[in-house]
């Protein structure tokens, strides 16, 4: 071999050595992590649909609007989001939809079970409880206008999102994936306890009341696929979607919008799902306005709250492994953390139809209450005479408030007790606990705290039998909204805890 040769096959020596050496020396550089991982069993997919509808259709949420219509979209954007998951021969879907109540879209279970072979007690839908959506009510709004002219396009939007839930189910379904899930739990700062005392001749109101209880835990699940990137993010918090109020006149998500948007920003390719909690006292720390901002400023920072847990959040076992020592300038113990396998991804699913007591009223209370009827039609008469049109609005929507609940109230009694379906889903380690209505916080917290697994959402205003409000027994003593319109009595709450709990024995 000449001289030349030699020095070309030396160099190639030296650069074989240097690679592999450096190979060697930097083999940690990417620590391990769900790539490195068996695979656990759980399958995930995804799929969302704008939801957004078009602009002028009816706005209908608050007694207290002067407008019908709205005038615009918030730029966020109305969606909804649909996760399913799979492990052996068990499958189930969860969507959430960026709407006041999830009622109106139910007829899309059905549907989709027959579409993908999903049973329909393994689907469940969910609303983000906004209350800037399309709502069409004669119990909401101006007094007396005829809405016959908006009947159309609320039924038209209603229809297209079924077809778009039962749309997304499927797509979901077709995207699943291997997958691995865990969670992790932090504090959001933007509720406050909404039951604000009534204080001299003033009633309770729906407002701030700092003093009550107040849920702050935010729970979060973080599902990956097989290489580590997120393919969902689940946040489980308990606020009001009432930071738009009367004078706002876009269609908007309220703050869960902007929640999601910046978790999907911090996750590129990655969806939020936001399952709204025991909000049924809880309520946004700066509310009842018309400015976007405000809600877009709220939104982000829970979204933010969300994102610090989700980063924290190990989906498969990792541990930090002790492996010798290191020659440094510091003397340094080698300890990468390495990848133990994956977590526990078992599926299993139970439910429960739990008879509750009905609400029922004394003599007292309805004459009392027929007292602030005839009230409340003297000062709207008085309000008339005055010429103020605000005063007069607003006297009307409290004649008619006051209507409504005697009404209500000097219905024949029912015997029958109320009826409320609970589910619960294991997803291995952690596990969502799910009902209709708007259970107070102090239900959430006590199942939650009361749950075997690791984390626990606690997910109201979901689909299934019963809803409305759920007071706890204290408070039924301070009146107000919730207590006046709930169809639950005395020892509903005591009862719903103590059942929901006994079902994790059925998961476990």
């Amino acid at each position: 071999m000449r001289g030349r040769d030699w020095k070309v096959a030396g160099l190639r020596a030296l650069l074989i050595f240097w690679v592999a050496g450096v190979s060697t020396l930097h083999a940690d550089v990417v620590e391990q992590g769900p790539k490195d991982s068996t695979p656990s069993g759980l399958l995930a997919g995804v799929a969302r649909a704008d939801i957004t509808p078009p602009v002028g259709i009816a706005q209908l949420n608050w007694g207290s609007q002067t407008h019908i219509y709205s005038i615009g979209n918030d730029p966020v954007g109305m969606v909804a989001t649909a996760l399913v998951v799979a492990n052996g021969g068990e499958k189930f879907a969860m969507v959430d939809v960026d709407a006041l109540l999830i009622r109106p879209f139910e007829a899309a279970i059905e549907r989709a079970a027959r579409k993908t072979g999903i049973p329909a007690a393994h689907i469940r839908l969910a609303a983000t409880h906004t209350h800037a959506g399309p709502n069409l009510s004669a119990a909401k709004g101006p007094a007396g206008v005829d809405l016959t002219p908006q009947l159309d396009m609320i039924r038209r939007y209603r229809t297209q999102i079924i077809d778009k839930i039962v749309g997304m189910i499927i797509e979901a379904d077709a995207n699943l994936k291997p997958a691995h899930i865990y969670g992790g739990r932090g504090e959001g700062t933007i509720n406050v306890n909404r039951r604000f005392r009534a204080r001299g001749d003033d009633p309770p109101a729906v407002g701030r009341n700092p003093d009550g209880l107040i849920d702050r835990e935010l729970v979060v699940f973080r599902i990956d696929d097989a290489e580590g990137d997120p393919i969902a993010i689940l946040a489980n918090y308990q606020c009001h979607g009432t930071v738009l109020a009367y004078e706002n006149k876009y269609v908007s998500p309220d703050w869960p919008g902007m929640t999601r948007k910046v978790v999907e920003q911090a996750f590129p390719g990655a969806m939020c799902l936001f399952f709204q909690g025991a909000a049924g006292n809880q309520g946004p720390i700066e509310g009842f306005t018309g400015d976007l901002g405000v809600a877009h400023r709220l939104g982000s920072i829970l979204g933010h709250q969300t994102v610090a847990v989700a980063l924290g959040t190990e989906t498969v076992r990792r541990e930090p492994t002790f492996e010798g020592f290191v020659e440094s300038t510091a003397y340094q113990a080698k300890q990468h953390w390495r990848v133990k396998g994956p977590r526990d991804a078992t599926l299993k699913f139970t439910r429960k139809k739990i008879d509750l007591p009905r609400r029922t009223y004394s003599a007292e209370e309805i004459s009392a209450m027929t007292a602030r009827v005839e009230d409340a039609k003297k000062k709207l008469a008085a309000a008339v005479a005055s010429g103020d049109d605000w005063k007069k609005h607003q006297a009307g929507a409290r004649v008619r408030r006051f209507c409504d609940l005697l009404k209500k109230w000097t219905e024949p009694p029912d015997p029958t007790p109320v009826r409320l379906e609970v589910q619960i889903l294991r997803i291995g380690e952690v596990a969502i606990v799910a009902m209709p209505g708007e259970q107070f916080a102090e239900v959430g917290q006590a199942i939650k705290k009361a749950s075997p697994f690791a984390f626990t959402m606690y997910a109201g205003y979901s689909s299934g039998e019963g809803g409305d409000y759920m007071p706890t027994d204290a408070e039924y003593a301070f009146g107000g909204y919730e207590v006046e319109r709930t169809p639950y009595g005395k020892g509903a709450t005591e009862k719903l805890i103590r059942e929901t709990i006994a079902m994790f024995e059925d998961v476990k």
